[in-house]
């Protein structure tokens, strides 16, 4: 007699929690709206809708990006290889057009080694101002944890300062060296770029390009640069990387063979398909410039 009371009374109280639940949610709408500092936050549908298509970083949050002023002298028109020979810079202060000629460049760094019985260690800042104290070009030059190599125009008046551990860069005005997977031109549907500076109808044609991937030793940015004197920052994130990203058949073959995990597939599975679905896409114009810090390689492709 006394469990079936227990019983009874079980039921009771539940289902008066039942009722007292649903009594609670009659007017329910929703989730609360995210709230700051007392007041509801209104998502920015355009600044989300922008950032889904081609990465821009809304110009509320620029000022995180921006580090320093950028030049308008990166909007001067490209300059050329020329035969002014080979350089080799160490830490010190140079003034283009005194103690480096003026010209487009190809800069390379001296690689490390590692190795415990040598322990050479290069680490190279390399900063470009121009006459005004405003930022041209900013980069560090090391093996994995920096970028080894990019283009760039040297203009009369600028300063370069390098500074770092042991720092050696090769600067090369004939363009016979380089990297061998760069490609650029005017008509390549395919664009693979580096670190550096870039005009469009220069050094590729206008139109409207996805980006297939951006790979470095970190997150960077895209700063575009357009003839009206706006300037585009687009965020080239982890997602745009594609290292360690797997195809589907080699994923495939790996749980087959009792390699990785099914867990393991998934989030292989997961990382592919973030990786291929909604690549950014941007519009170049006739005389945008493209200043490009800490990136090995970003690859664009015609669509």
């Amino acid at each position: 007699m006394r469990l079936n009371r227990f019983k009874l009374s079980v039921k009771l109280t539940g289902l008066s929690g039942v009722l007292m639940l649903l009594s609670g949610c009659a007017g329910f709408t929703g989730l609360r709206s995210p709230h700051y500092d007392g007041g509801p936050i209104e998502p920015d549908e355009e600044a989300i809708e922008r950032y889904s298509e081609s990465a821009q970083v809304d110009e509320a949050f620029e000022d995180i990006y921006r580090r320093y002023p950028l030049s308008s002298r990166l909007r001067e028109d490209a300059l050329d290889f020329s035969d002014a020979g080979s350089f080799e810079l160490n830490e010190g202060e140079y003034t283009v057009g005194e103690d480096v000629p003026e010209g487009r460049v190809y800069i390379q760094s001296e690689s490390s080694d590692f190795r415990p019985e040598f322990w050479i260690i290069h680490t190279a800042h390399f900063m470009i101002r121009d006459e005004e104290d405003s930022v041209a070009f900013d980069q560090h030059f090391q093996n994995e944890t920096g970028v080894m190599q990019a283009y760039v125009d040297l203009r009369e008046g600028y300063t370069i300062e390098v500074s770092g551990n042991d720092p050696i860069l090769y600067v090369d005005y004939t363009g016979e060296t380089g990297s061998n997977w760069v490609n650029t031109g005017l008509g390549e549907e395919q664009i693979t770029l580096t670190s550096g500076h870039y005009s469009v109808g220069t050094h590729l044609s206008p139109g409207q390009y996805t980006i297939e991937s951006a790979m470095g030793p970190r997150a960077s940015e895209l700063y575009l640069l357009s003839e009206n004197d706006e300037v585009a920052i687009i965020e080239l994130h982890s997602r745009m990387n594609p290292a360690g990203v797997i195809s589907a058949e080699d994923n495939q073959s790996l749980l087959e063979r009792g390699q990785i995990t099914p867990e393991t597939y998934e989030m292989n599975e997961m990382q592919r398909q973030r990786f291929e679905e909604d690549k950014p896409v941007i519009d170049l114009n006739e005389g945008d410039v493209l200043y490009l810090p800490m990136v090995d390689q970003l690859i664009l492709e015609e669509n």
